[in-house]
């Protein structure tokens, strides 16, 4: 469908709302669901905002979409979320959600005006016509709305005839411009993709996001087992391995390789164990970009780091002795306050050490 040219000024009520939303922007604890509330319980006590993000949220676990962002505000001129299929924005195709969160299901005359808002938005040409139009209301839709989204020709009918009738209150909300070019408009518009989703889908598929469990206190997945460390030390491990080197040479007076520690009889042990433990904590911090807010693995380092480094400034042997001091403190360490707590294991303890190490927060050879 053809539209008028867009204006860059325009847009500028449109600008996304930054990254990252509330749950991403503060470190969280893991705390079961209280009082066995289930997710959709927890969902009908949200407000607005919170439920444009738990919709922003579900959107990203959609394939599709090359970017998906919330409007801005009270001028979003009926965008709630945006979903871009294309790198083009609003200029390419892409899918509007309009979130509703009310106490009982959505009905027409509360539909109505913001499809109404989405056809004056491309009319002025903010946008292109979107290919799919998404009411996502925790109730869902009444059965007269429900039947109208179920049929584009009924649904058209419906917005002409709610337009046309004797002081109509949808049509006070086009304002000072001529109704029929509005009309004229809905009577040459595709509206087979509008539609409405249901609560269920939305909470299945949110199952699949890193925000689920901080959301509604759920179990976390599975951890997937920790690779085995490969038979060369890969580029991501070489500074923690060098550091492991050193102190083996500060302690026993010769200068080791790689080969040469995997083969002594003296380290070779003590050289896997720590290798093995940086693969466990590699996998944990996989598993947590993909199954917690971001910046959780994070916070979990940050409070090693101020656990162990005291210990690792006041330890006064040589480099062996303080990594044993600092892995020994890591390991006796009450960590209170990170959602990573019930799939963290005690080698993740060792391998977050050898984790600060690599990214030179800690040394063991002074």
């Amino acid at each position: 469908m053809s539209t008028a040219n867009s204006e860059v000024d325009a847009r500028v009520v449109l600008a996304p709302i930054p990254a990252p939303t509330l749950i991403d922007a503060v470190p969280w604890t893991y705390t079961p669901a209280s009082l066995g509330l289930t997710p959709e319980q927890i969902l009908s006590i949200y407000d607005d905002k919170q439920w444009e993000e738990f919709i922003l949220e579900w959107c990203t676990t959609l394939s599709h979409y090359e970017k998906v962002m919330r409007s801005g505000g009270s001028n979003d001129h009926g965008v709630d979320v945006a979903a871009f299929r294309t790198a083009r924005g609003f200029d390419g195709d892409w899918d509007c959600y309009q979130c509703k969160h009310y106490s009982s299901a959505l009905a027409p005359n509360e539909a109505y005006p913001e499809i109404l808002k989405v056809v004056l938005g491309v009319m002025d040409g903010l946008y292109t016509w979107p290919k799919r139009y998404l009411f996502a209301a925790p109730k869902g839709s009444g059965t007269t709305l429900a039947r109208s989204l179920n049929s584009a020709e009924l649904l058209r009918k419906e917005l002409q005839t709610s337009l046309t009738e004797t002081d109509s209150k949808l049509a006070r909300k086009i304002g000072k411009r001529p109704l029929q070019p509005v009309l004229d408009f809905i009577a040459a518009a595709d509206f087979s993709g509008f539609s409405s989703l249901e609560l269920h889908e939305l909470v299945e598929g949110h199952r699949t996001t890193r925000w689920h469990t901080a959301r509604f206190g759920t179990q976390l997945p599975d951890r997937t087992p920790a690779r085995h460390p490969a038979p060369t030390p890969l580029a991501g491990e070489q500074k923690y391995i060098d550091e492991l080197l050193l102190a083996y040479d500060e302690r026993h007076g010769s200068s080791l390789t790689h080969a040469a520690a995997m083969a002594s009889k003296t380290v070779q042990d003590h050289y896997h164990r720590q290798r093995v433990a940086f693969y466990s904590a590699e996998a944990l911090r996989v598993f947590a970009r993909e199954s917690v807010p971001e910046g959780t693995f994070l916070h979990l380092q940050d409070q090693f780091y101020d656990g162990v480094i005291a210990m690792h400034d006041e330890s006064s042997g040589d480099g062996l002795s303080r990594l044993h001091d600092v892995v020994d403190t890591a390991q006796k360490l009450s960590i209170t306050s990170s959602g990573l707590l019930p799939v963290l294991y005690p080698k993740d303890r060792t391998g977050i050490c050898h984790q600060l190490v690599n990214s030179s927060r800690l040394r063991w050879v002074r």
